[in-house]
């Protein structure tokens, strides 16, 4: 039990449950110093499932190096000696590296038993070599071994060591730095291996992002032609099935479009992160060129720069043509609305007009049979008049001239009356 656990907080307080994790990161990754020539090499492994291929090398690496499991869980790097070799073993995000020291010249590059062998279930990202030699200066037999066109030579931390490179990678596949750091302390000499790996290990992943955004390329260029198309044939047709059809085509789109985003978001996003820490390492080196060479930070600038510029580019466009996709449903959907208002309000003028037509027919209908009813009340009248003739002398002919008019306002009211009742209701 250590004296923390030992000494309980005062007053009944509880501590935060990450409080130790937070405390823990504060003191991750260490830099181990680096006494003498040595070289030190890393390798870069990632995972396919973004970590949990990780956790499983963890505990491997953990067992190879007989660590405590209570120690090594949760622990993001792991410190261990192998047949003469420091190793440490690390674990990211989304990427482990393996790295070991060997004395300076060690010819054997793949060693047995450090933990390489772990590493089958991963792929291989970056190798990375870099020989501190016990000088002040760089061999120039050794610089003349470099690639002209893509050497780096530069000193370091105002003068106190120097490094060299060309980024190409040798027949054994490793991207070898040489630093020159005999006026270094072994603490400033860990510092310079631990950026020049850091250094490495970044651009390589940085760069990963690139080949997601050409491939994505043509297809997002073959998305804006469709939306481009589903916009014309909506200015152009107006017909339920033409709204039908283009509706149908946006929807294909739009997955299309989100699928193609969901695929390279995390992609993109990583690739953005890792190329500001990629900056911000390289700023840290304190570079100023060797005679007409260029320094690794200026040479990696220029090519990882337009990559991640790419990368931002090619996410933009997907982002916008989500946002234009969703317009475009917009407004299609208004369209049909239009449309269907359009239509709602055609059959309403078609019914009014039905109604009209309706109403007035009624009401010829209604004159009709107040002339009917008139014509037969007044027949019957007369056979009325007929028979009280003998009783009553009165002329039929001048009886229904009178009784007509009134005949007829009696069936015309009546008749109105009976209407304004039917549609009152009961």
């Amino acid at each position: 039990m250590s004296e923390i656990e030992a000494n309980p907080l005062p007053f009944g307080w509880t501590e935060h449950d990450n409080r130790w994790l937070i405390h823990a990161e504060t003191h991750a990754r260490p830099v181990p110093p680096l006494a003498g020539p040595a070289t030190i090499r890393r390798v870069t492994f990632m995972s396919a499932d973004r970590g949990s291929d990780l956790a499983l090398l963890q505990r491997r690496i953990a067992d190879l190096a007989n660590i405590p499991a209570q120690k090594a869980a949760g622990a993001r790097q792991l410190d261990f000696a192998c047949d003469g070799h420091a190793i440490v073993w690390e674990m990211h995000n989304e990427f482990a590296t393996l790295t070991w020291k060997s004395p300076l010249g060690d010819t054997i590059t793949w060693p047995k038993g450090i933990g390489l062998e772990l590493h089958s279930n991963v792929a291989l990202v970056s190798a990375t070599r870099v020989d501190v030699i016990d000088d002040n200066a760089v061999d120039p037999a050794r610089l003349g071994q470099l690639a002209e066109n893509s050497l780096c030579h530069s000193a370091l931390y105002v003068g106190q060591a120097r490094v060299a490179t060309d980024f190409v990678a040798d027949a054994d596949r490793f991207v070898s730095f040489v630093v020159a750091a005999q006026s270094c302390g072994a603490q400033r000499r860990g510092v310079i291996v631990r950026r020049l790996l850091e250094i490495e290990t970044y651009r390589c992943v940085v760069l990963l992002g690139l080949p997601v955004a050409r491939q994505v390329g043509g297809r997002v260029q073959g998305y804006e032609q469709g939306l481009a198309a589903i916009m014309a044939q909506i200015g152009e047709g107006s017909t339920p099935e033409a709204h039908r059809a283009s509706l149908e085509a946006l929807h294909a789109l739009s997955v299309g479009v989100g699928r193609t985003v969901e695929e390279t978001t995390f992609r993109f996003s990583a690739t953005q992160a890792y190329g500001q820490i990629l900056a911000e390492r390289l700023s840290r080196l304190g570079e100023t060129p060797i005679g007409e060479s260029t320094t690794v930070q200026r040479y990696l600038d220029n090519r990882v720069q337009p990559a991640l510029a790419t990368c931002r580019a090619m996410e933009k466009r997907l982002t916008d043509l989500g946002i234009k996709v969703q317009r475009s449903i917009e407004l299609l959907d208004a369209t049909i609305t239009v449309s269907i208002q359009t239509q709602n309000q055609e059959v309403l003028d078609t019914i009014l007009q039905t109604a009209q037509s309706q109403y007035r027919l009624q009401e010829t209908v209604e004159g009709l049979s107040i002339i009917a009813i008139s014509y037969y009340a007044l027949g019957i009248l007369g056979y009325i008049a007929e028979g009280l003739h003998a009783f009553v002398p009165v002329d039929k002919p001048l009886l229904l001239t009178i009784l007509a008019p009134l005949v007829i306002l009696v069936v015309f009211f009546g008749i109105r009356r009976l209407r304004r009742t039917v549609h009152s209701g009961p």
